[in-house]
């Protein structure tokens, strides 16, 4: 499959399990998952390993 796992940089926490959709918006991080549920958050995708299903997200703030 393809989902990917969003973590907050220099953290061990996971924002959003089995993602499968990213859309950004300037600050705004939009993520959508297998099943549909949706999340919100302010920052910016410093890396993407599509590779390592893992994408990391700086300066979370919860939208």
């Amino acid at each position: 499959m393809c989902e990917s796992k969003v973590l907050l940089s220099g953290s061990d926490e996971t924002l959003m399990e089995d993602v499968v959709r990213i859309v950004v918006e300037g600050e705004k991080i939009k993520m959508w998952d297998i099943l549909g549920d949706y999340r919100e958050v302010k920052g910016r995708v410093v890396e993407m390993d599509l590779v390592g299903h893992k994408i990391v997200v700086e300066g979370y703030d919860e939208s």
